[in-house]
Parts: structure tokens; sequence; C-alpha cells
């Protein structure tokens, strides 16, 4: 399901997302707009897991606009 950033943290507060096909504002690669929520309820670990077994998973934590650069 394609959500906000907003919508993310609203709908997922103070939890790890499993995210993927993101759109970022201006392109800065940085800062997400929107994506598609792949994964909930799993912890840090799990998604850095799944991150480096898969492609096109990022984990992101709701409460934070910007993406972890060391997970990318």
């Amino acid at each position: 399901m394609r959500l906000t950033r907003e919508q993310m943290a609203e709908k997922y507060p103070d939890q790890w997302l499993g995210i993927s096909n993101i759109q970022y504002k201006d392109n800065d690669g940085i800062t997400i707009e929107s994506a598609d929520v792949i994964y909930t309820n799993k912890t840090r670990d799990e998604l850095l897991e799944l991150q480096i077994n898969s492609d096109n998973i990022i984990g992101w934590y709701t409460t934070e606009d910007n993406l972890h650069l060391g997970l990318v």
C-alpha cells in the first residue's frame, strides 16, 4: 500500500517499516515523500536482514523524515 511519509507516521507510529518504490522530495535521495509499505511489525535487525537479502527494501523508522544512511 502506497502512503505518504505523514500517513506512514500516523498509521504506524514509532515503528520500523520496510518500504520500497520510494519517491523523494526534490529527488534528493534522502527526504521521503511517499513509498510502498511492504513490511510492518519488524525489528530494525529483521529489516536489515531483509534489505540485505532482497532487492529494493529499505528500513525506515516512522518518527523521522530521512533515511538512516547506515541502513541504505
